[in-house]
């Protein structure tokens, strides 16, 4: 089927490439085990756990359980992803600005400030990449420059990657889906660390609150 498509001009394959380095640093960086403190464990067993690596610097990595099956959840996260903004309050808005073959799109994101505005309003451009390995799926992402969107007004421009999120059946129980994201973010600006961090592990536990929150409506608008 590739002979049908037109082949990628360079540009091109260097997003795919960048998408595809984010992927494999996230699962390097996930696959080792060693040195993960835990930042915050919710009553519902949601956990945030924390490391900091020489050359990223401090990483999150949040690891819930949602209750639905992996297509469901995939779907939302993969393919309604410029929906986002609707049911995620920390976020303005997503926008894909390309896609480039079946895996690789180029996103624009605007983040919202956080409340109290401890942290502005920010932006960001990144290549993400999604793949699907049996039964598994990883979506992972990484800044990356775009000519067509240049820094916004109002926005601090900020990086983040690699990042990515694994989607899994729950061993055991089909209709359940694990969710493990890796969260590495350079916020850019004047911030205290110890704000940064606060910031950034909540966030991961808002998302899963709210992910969990919109599925359910979904399913159940859609009985």
């Amino acid at each position: 089927s590739r002979l049908e498509e037109k082949p990628f001009d360079e540009m091109e394959m260097s997003y795919i490439k960048q998408g595809e380095e984010a992927l494999q640093k996230s699962l390097s960086i996930l696959g080792d085990q060693d040195g993960w403190k835990t930042e915050t464990v919710v009553g519902n067993g949601d956990k945030v756990l924390s490391k900091v690596l020489p050359d990223v610097g401090k990483v999150f990595r949040l690891e819930v359980v949602v209750d639905q099956p992996l297509d469901t959840v995939y779907g939302e996260l993969v393919e309604n992803m410029e929906q986002m903004g609707d049911w995620n309050p920390s976020i303005q808005e997503v926008k894909i600005l390309q896609k480039i073959g079946k895996d690789t799109v180029i996103t624009h994101e605007k983040a919202a400030a956080t409340p109290g505005n401890i942290v502005g309003p920010r932006d960001f451009v990144s290549v993400r990449c999604s793949k699907r390995r049996g039964s598994t799926c990883v979506l992972a992402g990484m800044a990356t420059k775009y000519g067509a969107m240049p820094e916004q007004e109002g926005f601090i421009r900020a990086e983040n990657g690699p990042t990515c999120m694994i989607l899994r059946p729950l061993a055991g129980s089909p209709s359940q889906t694990q969710l493990t994201w890796l969260l590495s973010i350079d916020l850019k600006g004047w911030l205290p660390k110890t704000i940064i961090n606060q910031v950034l592990s909540q966030t991961q536990v808002d998302f899963a609150n709210r992910l969990r929150e919109h599925l359910a409506r979904t399913v159940a608008a859609g009985c």
